[in-house]
Order: structure tokens, then C-alpha cells, then sequence
């Protein structure tokens, strides 16, 4: 087999799984959510068996490309296998959580926290990180502006010693002749 192909042939299915993932914790959520909010009960409980189902997928995909990863395939940040492996651990433990609760609506209400909690940190940090960009511009902005008008002090000391060597210059001239 050709190495090349190999290696797109394991991008594609390394993309299509990333894809796939991506649509399975957007589901979850949004499947989650909707069980929490739902008032009938009949219908909370379908809700609560999908959640089940698409967290048993989520579990499903992840064993599969950590099993497939830790194979070898070196091209895959050791990082972002460590994040599949917590959110592996994490979808299980919610499953467990599910399965032996009596109150499933107070447990998806307590997975749906642990997720709005997680994001909210997320979104912290992206601000933290926007706004140290932005003072670091400033200070840049700063230090230009403050060479700018060392450079401009010390030109026009230049021009003004320069100034008073032709001056002295031309007097020293005069005198002499």
C-alpha cells in the first residue's frame, strides 16, 4: 500500500470522525436540553431514552478512534487523545448516572450544568485571551509612539547641533579672516 494513501485515507477518517463527533455532542446537548425542559412526562422519558442512545453513540465513536490511535497512528496530537479519553470517561460516567438515578430529570439537570459550566469556562478564557491581545496592542502602539518621539527629539538635536557648528563655524571664519 502506498504510504500517501494510507495517510489521506487515515485524514479522511480521522475528519469524518471529528464531524461526526462534533454532531453527536451538539445533538447530545440539544437532546439533553430538551428533556429538561420538556413538562410531559411521557415525552421527557423518550426524550431521556434519545439522550441514552446518542450518549452510547458518543461512547461508541470515541472507544473506536482511541482504540484506532493508540494503534499508532502518530500523526494525532497526544493532547486531543487525552481530551477524547475524558470525554469518553465523562459520557460514561453520565450514562451510569442515568441508568441507576431514580430522578432522571434531576441527573440530566446536573449533566446539563456540568456542560453550560464547562462552556461558560471556555468562554471566559476566550475574553481573558481577547483582552490580553488587545492590551498587548496598545502597548505596542505605546512603545512605537514613544520611539517615535525619541527618534523626533533626536533629529531635531542633530539638525540643532549641526545648526550651531555651521553658526560657530561661520563666526570662527569671520574671525579669522
Amino acid at each position: 500500500m502506498d504510504v500517501r494513501k494510507f495517510q489521506d485515507s487515515r485524514k479522511e477518517k480521522l475528519d469524518a470522525f471529528k464531524k461526526q463527533y462534533s454532531f453527536l455532542k451538539s445533538e447530545y446537548s440539544r437532546e439533553l436540553a430538551g428533556a429538561i425542559n420538556e413538562s410531559d412526562s411521557a415525552q421527557q422519558q423518550t426524550l431521556t431514552t434519545r439522550v441514552q442512545q446518542i450518549n452510547a453513540e458518543l461512547v461508541s465513536q470515541l472507544h473506536e478512534i482511541i482504540n484506532s490511535l493508540n494503534k499508532g497512528e502518530p500523526e494525532f496530537d497526544a493532547k486531543e487523545l487525552d481530551e477524547l479519553t475524558a470525554d469518553l470517561i465523562q459520557y460514561q460516567k453520565d450514562y451510569a448516572e442515568i441508568e441507576k438515578t431514580k430522578d432522571r430529570v434531576a441527573t440530566l439537570k446536573i449533566i446539563h450544568s456540568g456542560s453550560k459550566n464547562k462552556l461558560q469556562t471556555a468562554q471566559y478564557i476566550y475574553y481573558i485571551y481577547i483582552a490580553i491581545l488587545i492590551l498587548l496592542v496598545f502597548y505596542v502602539a505605546y512603545l512605537a509612539v514613544k520611539n517615535a518621539i525619541f527618534i523626533v527629539v533626536i533629529g531635531m538635536l542633530a539638525i540643532y547641533a549641526i545648526y550651531l557648528l555651521y553658526t560657530n563655524s561661520s563666526i570662527l571664519m569671520k574671525d579669522l579672516t
